[in-house]
């Protein structure tokens, strides 16, 4: 499955302007490449960064459970 990085521009007086900022394999890669591009635009800037998956993925995507790596413990219920 693709995930695609988005920029979108909003105008006041016209439609949203997207372009495309990087395409990544996994979900963890999207996640970085938004949040590197968030980093780069300006506290006034009226932009917003996306994450875009195909309607013909988007399925799977909910189906499968989102698993954090590196910083996530287990840990036992109480």
């Amino acid at each position: 499955m693709k995930y695609t990085v988005v920029k979108r521009i909003h105008f006041s007086h016209a439609n949203d302007y997207v372009t495309v900022i990087k395409e990544a394999e996994t979900f963890e890669d999207a996640m970085k490449f938004k949040v590197a591009a968030e980093m780069l635009e300006t506290k006034e800037s009226d932009n917003t960064i996306q994450i875009l998956i195909s309607t013909d993925d988007a399925f799977d995507f909910t189906q499968k459970p989102l698993m954090l790596t590196g910083d996530a413990e287990t840990k036992k219920a109480s």
